[in-house]
């Protein structure tokens, strides 16, 4: 009977991990696949128990099975594999003392959560890192230049942002207005300030350099709701390009940009580049 609970326990283990790897480099394994190698690892272990290569064989065909025996599945899904062991190993064996009076039911339970806790929270870390790493590589400085004034800002290219001035379907970038509040004209965040959405068509409290480039324009908010906001036509320079006619819109209610970023780009700067 105890072989029998080895067998299960390192099964699940071994499902856990597949899982994990799976997970962190987005290679997708059949269900069958999963299935054998977890328990042809397991079956190892327990059948040659105490042996010393047994190790290395039960890693050899729990990463072969699940990934065709492809070379470089070694060294990629197979390093990820060896450091989502030790990290479990190590939790088990950190908590191994506490649990040595518990039925073999409820032991396996334990390790099972635990095992399975450190790997989601491992999983998590790992993508939330990779999708910092990947906005870094969209955030870049421009200028962007309005009514004869320069802003220097830090902008993030925002490949989900497609909004376009509909009568000269101009590009619509977006800036946040409490992080640019200081570096603007005294009589535009006024203005601003006093513009309401309810009335998204009274701009008399513009003064009238600033009407001159005004667009009114449909924007989606991230309630999906549609409302009218105004626009203002600036020179963006980026990436040593100057693309001229563009709009921005300043956002009252914005939550914090992504890379403190003040300013969400649109796509088309990305694909201009």
């Amino acid at each position: 009977m105890f072989a029998e609970l080895i067998i299960v326990f390192n099964f699940i283990l071994n499902l856990a991990l597949l899982r994990f790897t799976q997970a962190v480099t987005n290679v997708t394994i059949p269900i069958w696949r999963m299935l054998i190698s977890s328990l042809s690892s397991a079956l190892i272990v327990v059948i040659f128990y105490g042996h010393a290569w047994v190790i290395f064989v039960s890693f050899i065909l729990l990463i072969g099975i699940a990934f065709s025996f492809r070379v470089k599945s070694f060294f990629v899904q197979g390093g990820w594999l060896l450091v989502a062991t030790l990290l479990a190993g190590g939790l088990l064996t950190a908590v191994q003392p506490l649990l040595m009076h518990r039925s073999s039911f409820v032991y396996i339970i334990i390790c099972f959560c635990i095992v399975c806790s450190s790997l989601l929270i491992m999983k998590t870390s790992w993508k939330a890192k990779l999708i910092q790493m990947i906005q870094t590589q969209y955030v870049t400085p421009c200028e962007v230049q309005l009514a004869g004034e320069t802003l220097a800002l830090r902008a993030y290219i925002d490949t989900g942002n497609e909004c376009i001035e509909p009568l000269s379907q101009a590009p619509v970038h977006f800036i946040s207005f409490q992080a640019v509040r200081e570096k603007l004209p005294v009589e535009l965040s006024e203005s601003l300030l006093q513009w309401s959405e309810q009335a998204p068509l009274e701009l008399e409290m513009f003064p009238p350099k600033f009407r001159k480039i005004m667009r009114i324009v449909s924007i989606t908010t991230i309630q999906n709701r549609k409302v009218f906001v105004p626009a203002f036509r600036i020179a963006l320079c980026m990436n040593e390009k100057t693309y001229h006619n563009h709009y921005v819109v300043f956002t009252k209610n914005d939550a914090r940009f992504p890379q403190n970023a003040q300013m969400i780009a649109h796509v088309i700067v990305l694909i201009n580049s």
